[in-house]
């Protein structure tokens, strides 16, 4: 009896069905694999280039690296936890399960990466770095576009398999600030949202039916595990375990700290609270340093020093850096991060020549 597998390479059925390779850059010669259980492409990495001679590019969901298990692996393990374990010998059952995980399908993803012309993150990025680096980190870190509010980023959150759990909607003003408007309440609250609520609002405006994944999203009998991960986990795929890790609180700062710092890999965490284990085990194997926003009294430090010696009890290669706290009072009260300081001192830094080298990876 012939064995049937879940995975397999997608079947050529027009240009549509090929894709850019993730390793050598050409258009329309990557087949991607297709889980037949479910319809849906598999990330992005997992594919051949069918330049086999120049390219040879191949990844498999069914190996994996030394002591990781595989993508297959991984998913039938979730699976098997969510799916009732039957007991012939009894007429009930007990069931062992974990949430299904929100996955945002790809499709989704790439309809948000263009028109940075009406983008006011990537129009500042533009006129403070440069086109080539401003187009360098659009795409190393996948920021894309949203009509949510005229102007607005978004930053894509992908977890360490390469899956789309979730995508944070930030409305920037021309010094990269995040825009407040007036609630009806009264206050003044940050244009800032999710995805899924943008998205939403987008199929009840125009009218059209809610896509699978968005339904069982934002359906509240369904126990979806919704949490996200580090921003920018993509860019572990290209360096070793050895290499160190610095994490800071917002997208917009890992995204210019990384122009600026090369030697650090830049993540986000979201925000001061979400430090924790489970956002962190990506990079359990990596030296990890952790930037905290300044603040007046401390407390944003103070805080990410208590979590990082719990870390450390837990295995963690993790320290503090007090670099905000030596910050001058107002940039303390204003809560300063380091992208605010790289932008106030940015008119006068100039060009680093080891940006050309950046770009052209």
């Amino acid at each position: 009896m012939a064995l049937t597998l879940r995975y397999r390479l997608q079947p050529y059925a027009g240009k549509r069905t090929r894709f850019r390779c993730p390793n050598c850059g050409a258009l329309q010669k990557f087949t991607r694999w297709l889980d037949t259980k479910t319809g849906e492409l598999l990330p992005e990495q997992f594919g051949r280039c069918n330049r086999e001679n120049t390219c040879g590019y191949y990844s498999s969901p069914y190996t994996s690296g030394p002591g990781a298990p595989s993508y297959a692996m991984m998913v039938r393990k979730e699976d098997e936890v969510a799916t009732p374990h039957f007991r012939s010998s009894r007429p009930s059952f007990s069931v062992s399960r974990k949430p299904p995980l929100c996955i945002i399908p790809d499709e989704v993803v790439q309809q948000t990466l263009k028109h940075y012309e009406h983008n006011n993150f990537a129009r500042l990025l533009q006129a403070e770095l440069g086109a080539d680096m401003a187009h360098h980190l659009l795409a190393r870190f996948e920021v894309g576009s949203s009509t949510y509010w005229s102007g607005a980023t978004v930053f894509w959150l992908r977890d360490e398999l390469g899956r789309a759990r979730s995508g944070q909607v930030v409305l920037f003003d021309e010094q990269g600030k995040t825009v407040k408007q007036l609630a009806p309440d009264g206050t003044r609250k940050r244009c800032t949202t999710w995805v899924h609520t943008a998205y939403a609002s987008r199929c009840a405006k125009h009218r059209l039916e809610q896509p699978a994944w968005l339904q069982s999203y934002l359906n509240p009998t369904n126990d979806v595990k919704k949490v996200p991960c580090l921003y920018g986990l993509a860019q572990l795929k290209t360096v070793p375990a050895s290499y160190p890790v610095a994490i800071v609180e917002a997208p917009k700062t890992a995204i210019l700290c990384a122009a600026y710092f090369p030697a650090f890999v830049w993540l986000a965490v979201g925000a001061l609270s979400y430090l924790n284990v489970d956002r962190l085990q990506a990079v359990y194997a990596h030296p990890i340093t952790l930037y905290p926003d300044a603040s007046a009294d401390g407390s944003a430090f103070n805080t990410w020093a208590r979590k990082a010696a719990e870390l450390r009890g837990k295995g963690f290669k993790i320290n503090v850096s007090d670099m905000m706290e030596s910050c001058a009072d107002n940039h303390k009260q204003a809560g300063s991060d380091l992208a605010d300081l790289l932008l106030e001192a940015g008119k006068n830094r100039g060009y680093p020549a080891f940006w050309d080298e950046q770009c052209a990876n």
